[in-house]
């Protein structure tokens, strides 16, 4: 036999036959696992107690009692002042109100716009030019002069008057020369007596003359002196030939024409040119989910798993699909499809998840 969780079911509590008892230490009396839902939960006897035991084969609408069924409230906690009275034979669950969540499409811009430029090359065309590499101008040429030879005496030295010194004639003679001249000299001698005067300190003198001495040279008369005589030199004269101008130089006027080139050149027949286009935004579709409101803490009644008829899955079913939810194949069944379409449907509306409650069939628009 196949089970399936309810989602964010944390307590079901059943007061009244065929549910467990409220206390401090709940016991199932059933095997059914707490949570759980058995698919195909179908009364065993028709004297069952039960919400929706009183169904109108004719109306196909669930009729529960009166009694048994407390109308929900937003606010209902177990424990509170404000919690509704629990009554025999309902089933209650401790559930969570999750965040509705809220998707939408958020268009984000991936890249700016922007002003592209594209550049159109210019158009260039080849071709010659000639330029004047020259300019043509006026000079002159230069004829260099003429010569012609001519002879002609030149004096290379002028007349001149030279002394001639004419050396003096010498005569040799020979000549007596005194060398020596004659003199008289005294001389030591017995004289007047004086032979005898030993002792008186008396001596005598006599005189006598010396010859001069005479020598025989050879000497150089002069007989006529040094003289000069004057001699005349003639001029001299060379025979040279030299060049004179014939014709002197000239300078004759020369036209010169310009030179010319062909230069290859390129002549822009198109210029440059920019064009500028406007790239539009890139953007991007994206799927934002956001949730609004907070999560807590719910009781709420719910349809006990005696009371969870094929019929009743049908109608919830049918229901969800007419709301725009896939809970698959209309087939009575509480297979996970329909239970995650069920929880889908009850976040959506702020509803309690987890458990077909009676807040939900009544916000289903299903009669109870």
């Amino acid at each position: 036999m196949r089970y399936h969780s309810l989602i964010g079911l944390s307590l079901f509590v059943a007061v009244g036959s065929g549910c467990s008892t409220l206390s401090s230490d709940p016991q199932p009396t059933t095997k059914e696992e707490p949570g759980l839902v058995q698919e195909n939960a179908i009364p065993s006897s028709p004297s069952h107690p039960s919400s929706y035991s009183d169904y109108s084969k004719t109306s196909g609408n669930w009729a529960p009692p009166a009694s048994n069924y407390s109308p929900p409230t937003s606010s209902a906690s177990m424990g509170s002042d404000s919690s509704p009275t629990i009554r025999p034979g309902q089933c209650w669950v401790h559930s969570q109100i999750k965040p509705r969540k809220v998707e939408s499409a958020v268009e984000i811009t991936i890249k700016d716009s922007t002003a592209k430029i594209s550049v159109t090359p210019a158009e260039i065309r080849q071709g010659y030019r000639q330029v004047v590499t020259r300019e043509g101008t006026k000079t002159y040429r230069i004829e260099p002069a003429t010569y012609k030879s001519v002879s002609e005496r030149v004096q290379v030295r002028p007349e001149m008057t030279r002394f001639v010194v004419v050396p003096a004639v010498y005569e040799t003679q020979q000549k007596t020369v005194v060398v020596e001249e004659a003199k008289t000299v005294l001389e030591a001698c017995q004289t007047a007596g004086t032979r005898y005067a030993k002792n008186t300190g008396a001596s005598g003198y006599c005189a006598r003359e010396i010859p001069a001495k005479e020598k025989t040279v050879n000497v150089q008369a002069l007989v006529q002196p040094e003289t000069t005589r004057v001699d005349f030199e003639p001029a001299l004269y060379k025979e040279v030939t030299r060049w004179v101008v014939d014709q002197p130089a000239r300078a004759v006027e020369v036209s010169l024409a310009p030179s010319v080139a062909d230069v290859p050149v390129q002549e822009v027949v198109r210029p440059e040119q920019t064009r500028q286009t406007l790239l539009p935004a890139i953007t991007q579709e994206l799927n934002v989910t956001r949730f609004e409101g907070s999560s807590q803490m719910v009781s709420r009644q719910a349809v006990c798993n005696a009371d969870i008829t094929p019929e009743l899955i049908h109608r919830v079913q049918q229901s969800l699909i007419e709301h725009g939810y896939q809970p698959g194949r209309p087939d009575g069944l509480l297979g996970e499809r329909t239970v995650s379409a069920l929880a889908d449907y009850q976040t959506e509306n702020g509803l309690a998840v987890g458990a077909l409650t009676f807040e939900t069939l009544d916000h289903l628009g299903i009669r109870y």
